[in-house]
C-alpha cells in the first residue's frame, strides 16, 4: 500500500489538504506519542495492526462486521497532516478495485460535545482518546464526526431556536437531536436526551427511529465500504 499513487489517495479526500508523515520526518513530533510507531514502521500490515491495538475493545465488539472488515478489507494506515491538523489515513479497497478511506482525527483535539453524557460509554471512550472522528469521504460521513462538528438538526437548518414544522409534529424537537454522522445523503443519526443511552435517532425525511448504537454504526460504516 505504500506505493498507491499520492492522487488516488487524495482522490477518497476531497477539498482535504494532505501531507504525508513518514520516518525522519521533522514533524514527528506533532504527532500523537501513539502513532509514532505507525509511523516509524515499514510494513503496512503491521501499521494497521498497531492502529487497531489502539482501539478500545468495547466499541470493537459493539460493531462486529466493520470489525472483521477492518482485519480483511484494510489494508494499511498512514499518519498524516489533513489540512494542517495530526489524523491517521485508515485505506481499504471497494470491491470494484477502487481505494477508500477513513480519516482517524486526533484525540487531542477532543472537545466535548453536547449531550455528553447520553453518548453511549464505548463511543465516549473512543472519541476521546482513541479517534476525535473518524469518517469517510469528508469530515461528516460514514462514522462519528469530529464533537466540535457536531450541530442539532435546528442548527443544521439554520434555525437554532428550533424547526417550527417539525417540533410540532416529531416527539423529539429539532433542537435536542445533535448529528453524530450521516451516510452523506438523506439520512442522519443522532444522539438525543430524549432517547435510552445508547440508542441513536435514525433520521430520514422527518421520521426518527431508534436503534442500538451499534448496530446503528456498524451498518453505516459497513455501507461506506460497500456502497
Amino acid at each position: 500500500m505504500s506505493q498507491v499513487d499520492p492522487a488516488a489517495i487524495a482522490d477518497t479526500l476531497p477539498g482535504v489538504d494532505l501531507a504525508l508523515v513518514e520516518a525522519g520526518s521533522a514533524d514527528l513530533h506533532r504527532l500523537p506519542r501513539q502513532w509514532l510507531p505507525i509511523a516509524a514502521e515499514a510494513d503496512p500490515q503491521t501499521r494497521l495492526t498497531t492502529a487497531l491495538s489502539l482501539w478500545n475493545t468495547p466499541l470493537v465488539m459493539a460493531l462486529p462486521r466493520f470489525a472483521a472488515a477492518l482485519r480483511t478489507r484494510f489494508t494499511d494506515v498512514r499518519p498524516y497532516f489533513a489540512n494542517g491538523e495530526p489524523a491517521l489515513l485508515y485505506l481499504a479497497q471497494h470491491a470494484d478495485g477502487h481505494l477508500l478511506s477513513w480519516i482517524g482525527r486526533d484525540p487531542a483535539g477532543f472537545v466535548e460535545p453536547r449531550f455528553w453524557d447520553h453518548f453511549p460509554e464505548p463511543l465516549q471512550m473512543f472519541l476521546r482518546h482513541v479517534h476525535a472522528g473518524f469518517t469517510s469521504g469528508g469530515y461528516t460521513g460514514f462514522g462519528p464526526m469530529h464533537p466540535r462538528d457536531m450541530e442539532t438538526v435546528a442548527e443544521q437548518a439554520d434555525e437554532p431556536d428550533g424547526i417550527a414544522d417539525w417540533d410540532e409534529e416529531q416527539e423529539i424537537a429539532s433542537t435536542r437531536l445533535l448529528l453524530l454522522t450521516s451516510n452523506d445523503g438523506m439520512v442522519d443519526y443522532c444522539v438525543s436526551p430524549d432517547l435510552e443511552v445508547g440508542d441513536l435517532a435514525i433520521v430520514f425525511q422527518g421520521d426518527i427511529d431508534p436503534a442500538p448504537y451499534g448496530e446503528a454504526l456498524d451498518r453505516l460504516l459497513m455501507q461506506g465500504l460497500e456502497d
